[in-house]
């Protein structure tokens, strides 16, 4: 459990950063093409929203199943 969350407290943090610099590039390129306000209060908003909890999904379920992957070797081991 101790491998999961430190690995969870070095990944999650580093993908979610990774996503808002996308975010932030794709809002500036958007807004210098001129999008509107109603492009920034629906799609955008939303593909943000559903981003954000994949990539949080993702993380949790990759590290999750690198962890099993650490117990089964563990058990061999011994």
């Amino acid at each position: 459990m101790r491998t999961f969350l430190c690995r969870i407290g070095l990944i999650l943090p580093a993908a979610l950063f990774a996503l808002f610099l996308l975010l932030i590039l794709v809002g500036a390129i958007s807004n210098s093409l001129g999008a509107g306000p109603v492009f920034f209060c629906t799609f955008y908003c939303k593909a943000g929203v559903v981003l954000f909890a994949l990539a949080v999904a993702a993380s949790i379920y990759t590290q999750a199943k690198a962890c099993c992957g650490c117990k089964e070797k563990e058990n061999v081991a011994k």
